[in-house]
């Protein structure tokens, strides 16, 4: 079963890796050929000469930049296969379908953990999208991840609290490892030991099922130094903070796909 994966960036590469690994058996295409060479070298995948060539191929995975799509649309029309998925953030599913000329679209919106197979998907598909079609799009996402249906109307939220909101994970690991250099731990051995706390909370998240609050509080001992910490959080607005950073980012995605409705784009 043959996954043509078309533009070899960050993301298209690396889902394109993750698929291989998967044995998938993976195409690539980028107008760049060296990165479809870089990519596909000893990973046992097949270089495209053209998009066309993506013809006959399962499903096809739309890894350009959204503003790249519209130049692509008419050669797109030319392709057969089963299912398009595409990735392109603020692009929204009536758009896509238009101009493919097809009913049989996915919208996922990954995340950059992709890279490391740990990437976390939205899906949301057309309403004439089949069960079959359904169970393969969730198939290929977790190739390289976890994975949840959301609705399309979901999608700004979903950017907000993953999509970009990795990156929000990142700046506090990074300021977190910061703090720990004021205190005298070298950079690099603070932040091996932030992401190694991340980690850990995340575990115990998900092996436990609490919620984040009962969690926090576990570790709040009275008068101690962690409930001393949370106070300073408190006081630095860092709940406020946390909110408007997702609530800016959902409201840019809203933004992309009002422009790409109206062809602003």
């Amino acid at each position: 079963m043959r996954i043509s994966v078309i533009g070899c960036g960050n993301m298209g590469g690396a889902i394109a890796a993750a698929l291989a690994d998967s044995e998938w058996e993976v195409s690539v295409y980028d107008k760049a050929k060296e990165k479809a060479e870089a990519l596909a070298d000893g990973k046992g995948i097949s270089i495209l000469e053209s998009i066309e060539q993506a013809s006959g191929s399962k499903a096809i995975i739309l890894a350009v930049k959204p503003q790249v799509l519209p130049s692509l649309y008419e050669s797109l029309k030319e392709v057969e296969t089963d299912l398009w998925i595409s990735i392109a953030a603020g692009v929204p599913l009536s758009v896509l379908e238009d101009h493919i000329g097809t009913e049989h679209v996915v919208r996922f919106m990954p995340n950059i953990g992709a890279k490391s197979g740990k990437s976390v998907t939205a899906i949301a598909t057309g309403s004439e999208v089949s069960m079959e079609h359904k169970e393969l799009a969730l198939s290929i996402a977790n190739s390289f991840g976890s994975a949840y249906f959301l609705p399309e109307s979901l999608f700004p939220a979903f950017i907000g609290i993953s999509g970009s909101g990795i990156a929000f994970f990142f700046e506090m690991m990074h300021q977190m490892a910061m703090a720990g250099v004021k205190e005298g731990i070298p950079y690099p051995e603070a932040l091996s030991i932030v992401r190694d706390t991340a980690i850990s909370a995340a575990e115990l998240q998900k092996a436990t099922g609490e919620n984040a609050i009962s969690l926090e509080t576990m570790v709040c001992s009275a008068a101690g130094t962690t409930i001393e910490g949370v106070k300073a959080l408190q006081n630095g607005s860092f709940a406020s903070a946390v909110m408007n950073a997702v609530e800016r980012a959902a409201q840019k995605s809203i933004d992309l796909e009002t422009k790409a409705r109206y062809g602003e784009r």
